[in-house]
């Protein structure tokens, strides 16, 4: 099967892949933010998915709606991080003041962890845009994916009833 990359949608839609993978991988894909994430209602499969997607290099015939379901599931994962973790983020970083943790934290390792409470909003925020601008470039190039996608969801529904 040859790849069609090379082409303006997909060289695109690559260099848009590339910028996500920069994003999750430096900032979302580490032991510690797993750790974070534990108690987020999060779908091990959905977080596979995503880092699948994300380390695609070429994009073959076909692999446009595997592409489409890492969109969905990276608005899904951003969806969920900024509902269940970004409120309370201070608290499991044990940097909140009230916080019975925080008297067992180094000094080095209280500024670290303020960082982190500083910066991980601002990233969380840049992998939506991304995500946004990858769901858009698809949409423009392949609109198709949502509605084979949505045909797809509303038929597993019905055979689930």
């Amino acid at each position: 099967m040859e790849s069609f990359v090379g082409g303006t949608a997909e060289t695109e839609i690559l260099r848009i892949l590339s910028e996500v993978r920069e994003v999750f991988e430096s900032h979302f894909d580490k032991t510690w933010v797993g750790q974070l994430l534990e108690e987020i209602p999060l779908d091990s499969h959905a977080l596979r998915e995503i880092r699948h997607v994300i380390s695609l290099r070429r994009i073959y015939p076909g692999e446009e709606s595997d592409v489409w379901q890492g969109v969905l599931d990276l608005e899904h994962f951003t969806s969920q991080v900024k509902l269940f973790l970004l409120p309370m983020l201070r608290e499991r970083l044990g940097i909140c003041g009230l916080s019975p943790e925080r008297r067992f934290v180094s000094k080095t390792d209280l500024i670290i962890r303020k960082f982190i409470a500083f910066a991980f909003p601002y990233n969380l925020e840049r992998l939506s845009v991304l995500t946004a601008r990858l769901r858009e470039c698809l949409l423009l190039h392949y609109p198709e994916v949502a509605k084979e996608s949505m045909t797809t969801h509303v038929l597993s529904y019905a055979v689930a009833r």
